[in-house]
């Protein structure tokens, strides 16, 4: 009866909170998938250039996500709270962007380990690579300002 009643209450609660986030469903699918295919990817890399896969780095990589969906969700719903559901939902996206910038870089990166340097997909991966680690920044004025920001920080050390 009462573990009944545990997984009643259990199941209303997870109802009410996806029902909240119902629109940020699609950024919240969005982030299940760019950290799947960055851990996939990874996983790849290690295997394929004979490096040991250790339970300690998974676990850091999903404790990092799953901080990550509270701070997402965190966010969405103090400003649905407050009434301010519009602003809420754009700095999520803009949470979604910055994520896609640093994971996407990874998957560039740890994808080009996984192909062989002469083919033509490792050119391409290159190339993407290339452009996600230098050339976007130069377009987003915040992500410029930051990485001067970090060189002037880690230069002064």
């Amino acid at each position: 009866m009462l573990m009944d009643s545990l997984k009643l209450i259990f199941t209303s609660l997870v109802a009410n909170v996806a029902s909240l986030l119902f629109p940020i469903k699609n950024d919240i699918f969005g982030l299940v998938l760019l950290f799947s295919v960055n851990f996939i990817i990874g996983l790849l890399a290690d295997v394929s250039n004979k490096r040991d896969w250790s339970f300690r780095k998974a676990f850091r990589f999903f404790r990092d996500a799953a901080i990550y969906f509270v701070m997402v969700t965190s966010i969405y719903m103090l400003g649905h709270l407050k009434g301010e559901e519009s602003a809420a939902v754009h700095c999520v996206s803009f949470m979604i962007y910055v994520a896609i910038y640093f994971y996407g870089t990874n998957i560039f990166r740890n994808a080009r380990l996984i192909t062989n340097e002469q083919s033509t997909l490792y050119r391409i991966l290159d190339f993407l690579y290339y452009v996600m680690s230098l050339k976007i920044v130069e377009r987003f004025t915040y992500l410029n300002d930051y990485f001067k920001h970090e060189s002037d920080e880690n230069s002064t050390c």
